[in-house]
């Protein structure tokens, strides 16, 4: 008698037990990663909305909906926090037979992550198993789920993954830059890391863009990119931002603000537009090549005024904010050599063009600003010389097009005639000449086109003198 009731009692503590666990599981099954994050870790910030934006993608991963998945992040925006090191934690909670593998740039790194992931699993009764591995490239949990790191070169050991992360690929712009790099990282990639992938699983990658043909540009531009959805956020916001910010907004405010990414902007100059808006672009550039571009100084006396035989403006208009910039670009002329000291670029209803146009004069003192015949460019002369005595002249569209254009002014900058003083316009409008003429945008192009055009064609044809201006400025 005594037996049976024993055994009645170790049944009913098995039922509780299993009752326990069938709840415990059902409660873990509603947990969302977004309210299971400040569960885990509290003291941190996970309502930022890019963070927000990015749980939207890795909630379709865990859903089963969406299989290969990018993530571009400017540095130190919490892309690895959450993606690689919380998010693995959280599927295998929700499902202790899922493996993981993380792999990064180098060993290091890779062990970094996972031994912060390690340290957030163990309060969540994850290891109540005696026998699980548990080092810190590679351990398991009770239910048969693992996490294990690779590093680029080298091969994860052990079995597959049902979950495959693969963060920063690339440690630094020699890297980035190197041929044979790339070439390492994509082999690594197709050969080791995806062939882990089991079926049905998941695979992300996490990286600040570094060069057009890095590890995320290669995959993309392979047969297999049209099945990756790419999940890009620009530090600062541009047209058709993902987040709906204005033009220019920075992507998390709360750690660096818009004056934060501008000091960050003049120290990278054109790195910025690959490392923060993800929009790297090769040194070789388009149609103008990154060798060719040629950096100095301006000449000045001993009081710092400007020498030159004269200044010259060229503006490219748009018709209203809601289209392409209005661009000025300013240079200052010196024998056959063109000093570009100024690009403006804003979006500009006419009133505040006009108000521009005698602002940038007044500083500069040009003895020409052009502005071509275009958009509402001749709407602005009529009205600049009904109402100043500005030196205007109107500059007819190039019959053969903006590329026609350039590309004939191109062995200008080709040859060193072309020069690019310091100043803060340079990283956007080296961007854009890279870009050009695949960019999204032109008018600084069509802008220095219309002055170069006016300065070598004067040259050319011995009208240097209709080109002349002022000498200086103080």
């Amino acid at each position: 008698m005594a037996q049976a009731s024993t055994i009645y009692t170790h049944v009913q503590l098995e039922l509780a037990r299993r009752e326990l666990e069938r709840r415990r599981a059902a409660r873990v099954a509603e947990t969302t990663f977004g309210t299971w994050l400040p569960e885990v870790t509290p003291e941190f910030t996970w309502d930022w909305q890019h963070l927000v934006h990015i749980r939207s993608y890795l909630d379709q991963i865990t859903a089963g909906t969406l299989k290969k998945l990018m993530i571009f992040l400017p540095p130190r925006h919490g892309k690895s926090e959450m993606s690689t090191v919380r998010y693995p934690v959280y599927r295998m909670e929700q499902n202790p037979k899922t493996r993981v593998i993380v792999g990064c740039y180098n060993t290091e790194l890779a062990t970094t992550f996972s031994r912060e992931a390690r340290r957030i699993a163990g309060p969540r009764g994850m290891f109540q198993r005696p026998g699980l591995k548990n080092t810190e490239s590679h351990w398991e949990i009770a239910g048969g789920g693992s996490f294990r790191t690779a590093a680029v070169g080298a091969a994860p050991t052990g079995r597959g993954g049902d979950l495959i992360i693969i963060d920063d690929p690339v440690r630094s712009r020699e890297d980035a830059n190197s041929e044979t790099y790339r070439d390492k990282a994509y082999a690594w990639y197709s050969n080791d890391m995806y062939t882990r992938l089991e079926p049905g699983g998941a695979i992300i990658l996490i990286i600040t863009r570094w060069h057009e043909d890095d590890l995320a540009g290669r995959i993309l531009a392979s047969e297999d990119g049209p099945n990756w959805t790419v999940c890009s956020l620009p530090a600062e916001a541009e047209e058709n931002d993902p987040l709906e910010r204005e033009v220019g907004a920075a992507l998390c405010p709360q750690r660096f603000d818009e004056a934060a990414l501008a000091d960050i902007r003049g120290v990278l100059g054109i790195d910025y537009y690959a490392l923060y808006q993800q929009r790297p672009v090769s040194d070789e550039g388009g149609l103008y090549q990154k060798g060719w571009f040629t950096y100095r100084k301006p000449p000045t006396n001993a009081r710092g005024d400007l020498l030159f035989d004269s200044i010259i403006q060229a503006w490219d208009t748009a018709s209203s904010k809601l289209g392409d910039y209005s661009v000025c670009a300013t240079a200052g002329v010196t024998g056959t050599d063109v000093y570009l000291l100024d690009v403006f670029r804003d979006r500009l209803e006419t009133p505040e063009l006009k108000r521009e146009v005698e602002r940038l004069a007044a500083i500069w003192q040009p003895r020409v600003i052009l502005i071509e015949d275009a958009s509402n460019g001749i709407a602005i002369q009529q009205m600049l010389r009904r109402e100043t005595k500005l030196p205007i002249i109107a500059v007819p569209a190039h019959k053969a097009g903006k590329v026609s254009h350039a590309r004939a002014n191109a062995p200008y900058l080709e040859g060193g005639r072309v020069i690019f003083c310091p100043g803060a316009y340079l990283p956007a409008f080296e961007r854009e000449l890279l870009s050009f003429p695949s960019g999204t945008h032109d008018d600084q192009v069509d802008a220095l086109n219309v002055l170069l055009t006016r300065v070598f064609g004067a040259v050319a044809t011995g009208r240097a003198g209709s080109h002349s201006g002022a000498g200086a400025r103080s």
